[in-house]
């Protein structure tokens, strides 16, 4: 291990179209799998909770939840073997090493504020009572899924209604200067436990959340006329 900090780490990141709403369902089991790799090496690690009540995300803004965990970085180097090397794809890779307090400490924290009509220029890192998080991709992707209209009726949309997956995104983890890419996916152990509510009478691109979703981010286009 070449270093090691303590960080925010994403359990669920949700976001929400404005006008209207998104909730990450109570009850529910919800599980982060990080992986990092660089040539044959892959390191996993997992973060989870079960929510004793339902997270809301309103009007346009995108919320987290996260947990403080202890991350490190580990040096990778090439691999003899008989034709050669297995190559590095990067020098670093990253590992969440588990809670960083006992008992786990988990934050609800807001990534766009209440009013926020695009998803596009989300931040893909946040800073909380003293600790940055790790980074993450949410926002809005050139993945476009929708030009999605109310006019003449509300909408409800439900994420995974076949699978448990909930969004699949690029994750970063810096330390003293030492950088490794990876990934996050974020699994429910149940169908349909994001839903987003989208009042009649306004139209939205949805596009999927990170650019893989499958859960949402939106931009704003406005009224029907």
């Amino acid at each position: 291990m070449v270093a090691e900090g303590v960080y925010w780490t994403p359990v669920i990141l949700l976001n929400s179209p404005y006008p209207g709403s998104a909730s990450a369902a109570q009850s529910v089991s919800y599980t982060a799998t990080y992986t990092f790799s660089s040539g044959p090496l892959t390191l996993t690690s997992q973060a989870s909770t079960t929510l004793s009540q339902t997270i809301y995300a309103n009007n346009g803004e995108a919320i987290g939840l996260f947990r403080l965990d202890k991350w490190g970085i580990y040096n990778t180097k090439l691999i003899p073997i008989i034709a050669g090397y297995y190559p590095c794809s990067q020098p670093y890779v990253a590992k969440d090493l588990g809670s960083a307090t006992n008992p786990p400490t988990f934050r609800s924290i807001p990534i766009l504020p209440n009013g926020t009509a695009s998803d596009i220029n989300e931040p893909n890192q946040i800073y909380y009572n003293g600790y940055y998080s790790i980074q993450f991709n949410n926002g809005f992707s050139n993945n476009l899924l929708a030009n999605y209209g109310t006019c003449a009726s509300p909408a409800i949309l439900a994420v995974s209604q076949s699978s448990s997956t909930l969004l699949i995104a690029g994750v970063g983890v810096s330390i003293n200067g030492y950088d490794s890419s990876g990934s996050i996916e974020i699994q429910g152990s149940t169908t349909n436990s994001w839903t987003y509510y989208l009042p009649q009478g306004y139209i939205w691109d949805i596009s999927y959340a990170g650019g893989q979703g499958p859960a949402y981010a939106f931009e704003y286009l406005g009224q029907c006329q």
